[in-house]
């Protein structure tokens, strides 16, 4: 058994966890929009979903790689320029 090989697999439970996170609070944003909630818990809603969708992606690049990183951020830049043309 080569060093790490058993690595890849110990990531993933903690990726699945801080993707629940991110959904749960994501669904708190749903569930306060359709609550009608005031501006101020608005806010606070959707600022810890923000941090938990930023929290994601940076364990994610932290388990994963940084490759994945820069592939995501490439992607974005693709993305933008095909929507920025006339």
């Amino acid at each position: 058994m080569n060093p790490g090989q058993g690595a890849p697999r110990r990531r993933w439970p903690w990726i699945a966890l801080g993707a629940f996170v991110c959904l749960l609070a994501w669904i708190a944003v749903a569930a306060g929009l359709a609550l009608d909630v005031d501006r101020t818990t608005w806010i606070l809603l959707v600022t810890v979903a923000a941090f938990a969708t930023e929290g994601l992606v940076w364990l994610t690049a932290a388990l994963l790689g940084l490759r994945v990183f820069e592939a995501r951020r490439q992607l974005w830049q693709k993305l933008r320029g095909v929507l920025r043309r006339p």
